[in-house]
């Protein structure tokens, strides 16, 4: 299995897909948390999910359960992202 280099040979883009990643290497990548939260998995919980573009299949990073499912879940975009984080600095609506 391959893991994700630090850096790409220059005028490339090839980055893996979510099936060739390794697992360990690319959590040590990470210093062992999750790409987002920067929390380490709960011992004996759940590995983190092997983040990826669900029409590319790009691999994008490890996130845990909570990152992977309430804050980029399957139909996240980097517009309702932004809208997101701009409601909750605004405090809401009103």
């Amino acid at each position: 299995m391959s893991h994700v280099p630090d850096k790409y040979p220059a005028g490339t883009s090839q980055v893996p897909d979510a099936a060739t990643v390794d697992y360990a290497a690319m959590l040590a990548a990470q210093g062992g948390v999750c790409a987002i939260c920067k929390r380490p998995p709960k011992p004996g919980g759940r590995r983190f999910h092997k983040d990826h573009d669900h029409k590319t299949d790009r691999f994008r990073g490890l996130l845990c359960f909570t990152c992977n499912r309430y804050i980029l879940g399957k139909y996240a975009t980097v517009a309702k992202l932004r809208a997101a984080a701009d409601y909750l600095e605004r405090g809401g609506v009103a």
